[in-house]
């Protein structure tokens, strides 16, 4: 099930970040292929595709809770994409407006929290979901096989509004 339309931001990318995204996540995806590491996508498009999906996913993020981040920023990161000082985001993407919040295992959520974000209709606007701490998903996510083998998925409606997390996430770091 899909959160309500209420409590999901759009955000506008503007030319500069798409023309930014598009940059970075060809530069991803070849160093990526170029180091041997495995795509782990679990979606049919192609590669290029969810690179860049990704990383418009993560400008949007960023933005929406104010948090520094460079899209240019090389290598493999360490299951954060994104920092609110110590605190690591992982930004969850998909192209289905009522996808979910996935993780291939328990164990792959290593990140203290982690944001699903969807694509929309039109190329310069995201969908910010919602997110959910690491610990809550381990207790309410679900193991399901959408066909390409076993994973772990937490729906859109479980999810903390986005206008929640940003809350949570200004009052701590107000603190």
């Amino acid at each position: 099930m899909a959160q309500d339309e209420e409590n999901i931001l759009n955000i506008r990318l503007t030319r500069s970040e798409i023309s930014e995204a598009k940059q970075a996540a060809s530069l991803r995806w070849q160093l990526a292929r170029a180091s041997g590491v495995a795509n782990q996508r679990r979606d049919n498009r192609s590669d290029g595709d969810i690179d860049l999906l990704g990383v418009k996913a993560e400008i949007a993020v960023a933005k929406i809770l104010n948090l520094p981040y460079r899209a240019s920023a090389l290598g493999i990161d360490s299951g954060a994409d994104i920092w609110a000082d110590d605190i690591g985001i992982d930004v969850k993407s998909t192209f289905y407006q009522t996808g979910k919040l996935l993780f291939k295992s328990l164990d792959a959520f290593v990140a203290e929290y982690a944001i699903l974000v969807t694509a929309s209709d039109e190329e310069d606007v995201m969908r910010v979901i919602g997110g959910m701490g690491r610990d809550r998903f381990k207790t309410d996510a679900i193991e399901v096989d959408l066909g390409r083998g076993p994973c772990w998925v937490a729906a859109q409606d479980i999810l903390t509004p986005i206008e929640d997390v940003w809350f949570g996430f200004t009052q701590w770091r107000l603190r």
